[in-house]
């Protein structure tokens, strides 16, 4: 499970060569919250379709639900305009003391959605994950069930994270 397991405090921050960080804890929502804003790097990032997701002054807002088998990454821009929603699907997400991070264990298949579009990426690793042996079939249909149960909450606005006001929090 540990080489699945991605610490926030170091996650997607490619060419990034100064940011600032911040974290909190949501209780009413039972999640926890952390905002990266990019001050300086070597150069920006772009998708392979040529969106700009990381810049200069751009924010990265992560939402980890403690209850939920999937984290949510919203890349901004330094308008603070959302360019898109990025989910990972997880087995688990939580806080490890021993190194004051906020982690989930990754379960290998995304889902994106930018405006109303939405993707799942990454089929293939979830399959490869599963015939390597690096996931079991239970987690593998828990990848697959909980894709299938967001992407229902995304097609019809009911998401409670996406719903939730995260701008307070830059």
């Amino acid at each position: 499970m540990l080489d699945r397991r991605k610490y926030i405090n170091n996650t997607y921050l490619r060419d990034v060569s100064k940011y600032k960080h911040c974290f909190f804890e949501d209780k009413e929502n039972d999640c926890y919250i952390s905002v990266k804003n990019i001050l300086e790097l070597k150069e920006p990032f772009y998708t392979g379709s040529g969106v700009c997701l990381i810049d200069k002054n751009y924010y990265i807002v992560e939402i980890i639900p403690l209850r939920e088998n999937y984290c949510i990454r919203i890349f901004m821009n330094d308008k603070r305009n959302v360019i898109l929603y990025y989910f990972d699907i997880t087995f688990q997400n939580g806080f490890d003391n021993s190194k004051k991070s906020i982690y989930y264990d990754d379960l290998y298949l995304d889902v994106v959605r930018q405006g109303t579009n939405i993707k799942v990426l990454d089929e293939n690793e979830l399959i490869e994950a599963l015939e390597k042996g690096k996931i079991n079939k239970s987690e593998y249909e828990l990848a697959i069930t909980k894709k299938d149960e967001l992407i229902k909450s995304l097609k019809n606005n009911s998401n409670k994270y996406l719903n939730m006001d995260y701008l307070k929090y830059i």
